[in-house]
């Protein structure tokens, strides 16, 4: 049963900052939508998945995280089962022509992007153990890397470049805080640098390989692949230092810039409210992380830092790659911008993530 003492401890400062992302990303959407002469839809799913998201975080927080551990491996085997039906049976989704989703009604649910959380919440419980967290070797990270790299392969089949390596990205500050030796991450990271050839000649898709050549030189591309990236940067270097005002943003409502409700959400903001209401808006993003960061040093256990650590580096990678994606620092790789793209699984999922922090938060202390 809950106990309402737990309330006590409950962190507002972490709700209502995620709230004023959420809410920016309201009206940023509804602009972004007015080009595409059907503003109404958009707007009004982004407010159901925000508060099915509350829901979602509240459930989050109503069974102690410890006890969650416990079925997480079932879970994260569950979506892995999804994933593996993406494969055969997924749809691109409206306008894409890559297989992320599947179709449930009128709605399209993307398991990649809870996968993510799955993970983390069974790498918490897995090192959970001090003899597990001793000086660890490469043999005692063996079946956590097996169960990360499982859904790694299968998104990187969809293919999704940037969730996919959102995975080792999570995994890697993982490790290292669980304690695995100095030596063995300096070797595993010499053999992953070894083997980028044989990524980009077996692994990666054509039109993954011209999106890295078009980072470095989107002329190469100006209609086709380095489109996105010089439109995006064209909406943000218009807004100026106050930015054209809402919904006054030509590069969006004149259908210039792609994908300007989902990723590309930034450069609509930014267009419209300039240098000033983008620096604001990456402060907020900022504070955000840094408060996570500072929820880590203060949990009761290792399962619990583990599992913060966790979903902080999800938040943070999204913010990264997305907005060192519009600006054109990273090659376009589909990433949402937690909170503010539209998006029903990204929202729901990062809401997920909120409520593990919060409950790690909110049962620091023995009630």
């Amino acid at each position: 049963m809950f106990d309402r003492r737990l309330l006590e401890h409950f962190d507002w400062v972490l709700l209502f900052t995620v709230t004023a992302i959420s809410i920016i990303g309201f009206f940023s959407i509804y602009s972004a939508s007015v080009s595409y002469g059907t503003v109404t839809p958009y707007f009004k799913k982004q407010v159901l998945w925000f508060y099915l998201g509350l829901m979602a975080m509240v459930a989050m927080t109503l069974v102690d995280y410890r006890t969650l551990g416990k079925f997480s491996l079932w879970v994260h085997f569950g979506i892995i089962v999804l994933l593996v039906f993406v494969l055969l049976y997924g749809t691109g989704g409206p306008g894409s022509r890559v297989n992320r989703w599947i179709k449930v009604g009128s709605f399209f649910l993307q398991p990649s992007e809870f996968t993510k959380f799955t993970l983390v919440l069974y790498l918490a419980h897995y090192f959970r153990d001090a003899r597990r967290i001793q000086d660890l070797g490469f043999k005692d990270i063996l079946w956590p890397l097996a169960v990360t790299i499982l859904p790694f392969v299968l998104i990187l089949k969809q293919p999704d470049l940037g969730t996919a390596g959102i995975l080792l990205f999570v995994f890697t500050p993982i490790i290292f805080l669980a304690g695995l030796r100095y030596k063995v991450i300096l070797i595993t990271g010499l053999l992953g640098l070894i083997s980028l050839p044989f990524g980009w000649f077996f692994l990666l898709k054509t039109y993954q390989k011209n999106r890295i050549l078009t980072l470095i030189n989107p002329d190469l591309d100006p209609l086709g692949k380095g489109y996105h990236i010089i439109q995006s940067k064209i909406a943000i270097g218009s807004g100026g230092l106050w930015g054209k005002g809402y919904m006054q943003g030509t590069q969006a409502h004149l259908n210039f810039l792609p994908a300007r409700h989902t990723d590309f959400i930034f450069s609509v903001f930014t267009e419209e409210w300039g240098f000033v209401g983008a620096i604001t808006l990456v402060g907020i993003y900022f504070f955000l992380i840094m408060w996570c960061l500072r929820l880590v040093g203060k949990t009761r256990d290792r399962s619990g830092t583990i599992l913060t650590l966790g979903v902080t580096s999800i938040l943070f990678s999204h913010i990264a790659i997305n907005i060192g994606m519009v600006i054109g620092l990273l090659p376009v790789v589909g990433m949402p911008l937690p909170f503010m793209s539209y998006g029903g699984s990204a929202m729901i999922s990062s809401m997920i993530g909120i409520g593990l922090i919060l409950n790690v938060r909110m049962r620091r202390y023995d009630i």
